[in-house]
């Protein structure tokens, strides 16, 4: 699983990489730093296999179920992947769905979404959303050449918090 994230990682660098030398902000591009790579697998059993293979070359694993399907939040503990990156965010595909399998998304992490903002708008050749997730996920989607970056002012780590936090704050209400 690790050589698959490393080869799908290097393709999707070329892609960005396209991306950063046609922008006219080079600047804000190469500034953004990967910090997770989002895998989508077929279905459960994908996952499951997926899961296995992965956990034990990592140190912390958060498995949750958002929007009817399981997600797993690993941190590698040795070594990294392609550009650095030691998360990997696993996803089950959703029932259901026909969306592609294999690298979803590399998340980049930024210092302000406003920044972001002011940045995109003035690219005029690419295609960006705002997206969230509930309260506690939001990002920037920038979508090219099949895939997706999503740029956050946060990592996955802290939506993991947040959302173990607002369990405890559950608990501790009832």
């Amino acid at each position: 699983m690790i050589d698959e994230l490393n080869a799908a990682l290097q393709e999707y660098a070329e892609k960005w990489h396209k991306i950063a030398d046609n922008a006219q902000d080079k600047a804000f591009f190469n500034s953004l730093r990967p910090t997770a790579v989002g895998w989508k697998a077929e279905d459960l059993t994908d996952f499951i296999a997926r899961f296995d293979e992965l956990q034990a070359d990592c140190d912390q694993v958060h498995i949750g179920w958002v929007n009817d399907r399981w997600l797993a939040t690993m941190h590698l503990k040795d070594g990294t992947l392609y550009d650095g990156i030691t998360l990997i965010k696993l996803m089950q595909r959703r029932p259901e769905s026909s969306d592609a399998t294999g690298l979803d998304h590399v998340d980049f992490f930024l210092l302000a979404d406003d920044d972001a903002k002011a940045v995109l708008g003035t690219e005029p050749q690419l295609t960006w959303t705002e997206e969230k997730n509930g309260d506690i996920c939001k990002w920037i989607s920038l979508w090219f050449e099949g895939t997706e970056a999503k740029l956050r002012s946060d990592t996955v780590l802290q939506v993991v918090a947040d959302e173990m936090l607002d369990l405890q704050e559950q608990l501790i209400a009832r």
